[in-house]
């Protein structure tokens, strides 16, 4: 081994080393890699620059713009309240594998970058409404994509590869090639994340909106004491409440209590509508005194618990936040309860709590005549708070994450989206350059301001890429990859088939860790197959093998770019990804070790 191959070796060493221990940012070890190998002498400056002027980087810059303005114009709003329908009663693991499974079944039809640029803010707001943190769906998110990939020709490996294998006189890879290996793996690997990835993944969260929000709805909690006097209360059979409508149930006007939430069998309503009659056995989440809770159990057979973690949850159902309202100075409802100016029936917005002449109120609440410099906390969606905040007499104190609304370009945006897939699909322009084209024009139609436009690049994944690209010609002009070639035949006598098959997937998916899965199929991809024409092998076997390793991208963040647009919006260390990965790794191992000899015999 020559002394340029042992610099570079040591060079990706050392930056492995960096990224395990984060102790500097990702990007700046990649550029700390290309600088390295500079100083070293193994590329000169074109070489050590062509990262930049890759079309992975065009790709990606591209693919940021569109999202983003999918994003402004409402359709990842609108799509996320779909998926938010369809998982509302649902677990949070089955969550994890409805939005893993999206993210697959988008990259069958798009790029993995794409898909995940598509899923992740869908699945970031899906986490918002429902309180949970974004590190919990953000990573399966990622990796759903990645196994998707597995059973698609439309990833940048695949297609790589069927070039490989077009360039020797050999038949291309066809859109269905990686199917019948790939197909079983994506759906057992998304399984696996089903079932087990909320037990691995951290619930942890940058300083974000979602953060913010949590802080604001614990202070709002606290501040008013609200835990401590919610209770939840089952009507029972015999009770007067069955077939009572609630505004006529007397909860408030004999007992002071405030109904925060009714909940009848999976359907949850929040803040529950006065005209909804009330069932027997639903579960009424409601805010009060003990004493008036004890007397309004005793006197309408009610079952009083203390509510459940979960239960806390129901405040937020629905898309309803917490928020703190406090009168204005110019005010003309001094002097009036809330009962006199009908403020539920109003604004459609519950109030939980009063801050009143220095102290909190939580029951009763209609008694009390309002005063400038009273503060009350309600429950409300945000388009009836900003309706509220509207009003003269009221200024709504809490500040709450903007809510992307559909508007009269979402159909433009969704449309220059399709036509970006149909460009790639068809290969009427390549990636790099259709996704250049649709994402000028979002902006040039009015999808997306250039500010947006600028500021949705997120620079960290562009010069991460950029700096570790030239790693995959520095290993080829040492001659690290001819070392690699020349073993191969020997370990083909040694290992058989099977192993050949275990070990060329392992080689792949571990250069992938260190590079990316396009630049480990160029690295090692014409070499495998020449090995396999040489040995009399089925050379697209061999190609299937590298395309599911190269897809293989899961202990890493810097393995593929769809691990590192997950990273900072979902909190993630480097150790997260192996401790989730490992085990998908060894999944397409066996899967790769039993389908391919089936599915393409050697």
């Amino acid at each position: 081994m020559n002394s340029a191959a042992i610099i570079v070796l040591a060079i990706a060493g050392i930056a492995l080393i960096l990224f395990i221990s984060e102790a500097l940012a990702p990007d700046l070890i990649a550029l700390m890699v290309l600088c390295g190998l500079g100083i070293g002498g193994i590329l000169n400056l074109p070489a050590l620059l062509s990262g930049f002027g890759s079309p992975v980087i065009v790709t990606l810059i591209g693919l940021f713009i569109i999202t983003s303005a999918l994003n402004h114009t409402g359709v990842t709003a609108y799509l996320s309240q779909r998926l938010l329908t369809l998982t509302q009663e649902r677990s949070e693991h089955t969550l994890v594998g409805v939005m893993s499974l999206a993210a697959g079944m988008a990259s069958l039809m798009m790029n993995t970058v794409a898909s995940v640029a598509l899923i992740a803010p869908v699945g970031r707001r899906i986490a918002f409404r429902r309180s949970l943190s974004p590190s919990l769906l953000l990573m399966p998110i990622a990796y759903g994509a990645l196994l998707g990939g597995m059973a698609t020709l439309l990833t940048t490996s695949n297609l790589l590869l069927s070039t490989m294998l077009v360039d020797r006189d050999l038949p291309a890879l066809t859109l269905f090639s990686f199917l019948p290996v790939g197909g079983p793996i994506a759906l057992m690997g998304i399984g696996y994340l089903t079932l087990l990835s909320a037990r691995l993944l951290p619930q942890r969260s940058p300083m974000d909106e979602w953060t913010a929000l949590q802080e604001t709805r614990q202070e709002l909690t606290k501040t008013y004491v609200l835990g401590t006097r919610l209770f939840e209360a089952e009507v029972r059979p015999g009770s007067p409440l069955v077939g009572t409508l609630l505004s006529k149930s007397n909860l408030g006007h004999d007992y002071g209590l405030t109904a925060c939430a009714v909940v009848q069998g999976r359907t949850r309503h929040v803040p529950p509508n006065p005209t909804m009659p009330i069932q027997l056995h639903d579960l009424l989440l409601v805010s009060g005194r003990p004493d008036d809770i004890v007397r309004a159990a005793e006197s309408l057979n009610l079952a009083i618990s203390d509510p459940a973690e979960s239960d806390l949850q129901l405040l937020y159902a629905n898309d309803n936040e917490l928020a703190e309202v406090a009168l204005s100075p110019h005010t003309n409802l001094a002097g009036q309860t809330l009962g006199e100016i009908a403020f539920r029936d109003k604004y459609g917005i519950n109030v939980l709590a009063m801050w009143h002449e220095g102290r909190a109120i939580r029951s009763h609440l209609n008694e009390y005549p309002l005063a400038r410099g009273d503060a009350l906390l309600v429950q409300g969606t945000p388009d009836r708070l900003n309706i509220l905040n509207r009003e003269p007499d009221f200024l709504v104190l809490t500040q709450l994450p903007e809510i992307p609304r559909g508007s009269k370009n979402a159909p433009i945006a969704l449309g220059i989206l399709l036509v970006f897939l149909v460009l790639v699909g068809t290969s009427l322009l390549p990636t790099a350059l259709a996704a250049l084209v649709c994402g000028i024009a979002v902006v040039v139609t009015g999808c997306e301001t250039i500010e947006q436009a600028r500021a949705s690049v997120q620079w960290q994944v562009i010069f991460l890429i950029a700096g570790m690209l030239p790693m995959a010609k520095a290993l080829e002009a040492t001659g690290i990859t001819d070392s690699l070639a020349g073993s191969i035949p020997h370990l083909l006598s040694l290992v058989g088939l099977h192993g050949l098959v275990l070990l060329v997937f392992a080689l792949t998916v571990g250069l992938t860790q260190l590079t990316s899965g396009p630049a480990a199929v160029l690295i090692i991809g014409p070499t495998m197959i020449a090995v396999a024409l040489h040995n009399g092998l089925n050379p697209q076997a061999m190609a299937v093998t590298m395309g599911i390793g190269a897809s293989t991208a899961f202990l890493s963040p810097i393995a593929h770019a769809a691990n590192l647009m997950v990273m900072g919006p979902g909190g993630y260390r480097f150790i997260d990804y192996g401790r989730l990965g490992l085990p998908l790794v060894i999944l397409a191992g066996l899967g790769v070790l039993i389908l391919v000899p089936l599915v393409y015999p050697f």
